[in-house]
């Protein structure tokens, strides 16, 4: 199975950027205007966030995005809604939906699964979803739609569990640079960065590193260790405080 995350991480050369949306913080229609700035930057991975009220991975800049999206209103369909026009504005995008687990369930796997495949994107993030779960192994059900399961790990994850998990993931491996939640950080820790090191060498799959990435200097750190660097927090806090002109300075520090 080859879709756009495939087609992204072959024919670009170099450490990708993947960022984080939450649909619908500020506003549907600024993620749109967020996106298209990000795309004209190089950005070909986009991680889109269904709201949900206990986003458990996330720190306070996502949870509280998460929240103001829900009080206007926000539900998986406006998610789904902007995913499809996102896709057909931007044919060479990697889009994928993460959410948390509440949310497939209420609506029923395969039905959220569909609506995923449908909107065009090329992957799913449950974060909270454990593969030997009841119900939780979503992988091959995801992939029969054109769907790659990521897989999240940490640098505590066993090694024996993550075998396990590399049976399941496709497309990439998204590693935490730390165990905890997400959030901007001043500093990268070393230990988070020798783990992405030592995984690269056995995972067979593309390294997406995130939590705690806030500076072109971050990025240039993984350079060389993961594919992919991952950023959400600090995006959402350059545009709250500074807005779209700060992200873009800061996605062209990046590139």
């Amino acid at each position: 199975m080859t879709n756009n995350i495939d087609r992204v991480l072959r024919e670009r050369k170099g450490i990708q950027l993947m960022t984080h949306v939450v649909a619908g913080y500020p506003s549907l229609d600024m993620n749109v205007e967020l996106i298209r700035l990000m795309a004209k930057h190089g950005v070909r991975l986009v991680e889109i966030q269904i709201p949900f009220t206990d986003p458990l991975a996330d720190g306070p800049t996502i949870m509280r995005a998460n929240q103001a999206a829900l009080d206007q209103g926000i539900t998986p369909d406006h998610c789904f809604e902007l995913g499809a026009a996102l896709a057909k504005e931007l044919p060479d995008m990697g889009f994928i939906f993460m959410t948390y687990a509440n949310i497939p369930f209420a609506m029923g796997m395969d039905h959220f699964l569909d609506r995923t495949a449908a909107s065009g994107a090329s992957g799913v993030i449950l974060p909270d979803l454990a593969w030997d779960e009841p119900g939780g192994d979503y992988a091959d059900l995801a992939r029969e739609r054109g769907l790659h399961p990521i897989m999240v790990i940490s640098p505590d994850t066993e090694e024996a569990r993550l075998e396990k998990i590399l049976t399941r993931a496709s497309g990439l491996l998204y590693t935490t640079l730390k165990v905890g939640i997400t959030g901007a950080g001043a500093t990268l820790d070393q230990g988070g960065l020798d783990y992405v090191r030592d995984l690269k060498k056995k995972a067979g799959l593309p390294i997406a590193a995130g939590f705690g990435i806030s500076s072109p200097e971050h990025v240039a750190m993984l350079r060389g260790l993961a594919d992919v660097a991952v950023m959400g927090s600090h995006i959402l806090n350059l545009l709250d405080h500074q807005g779209l002109e700060a992200v873009q300075d800061f996605l062209a520090a990046c590139g």
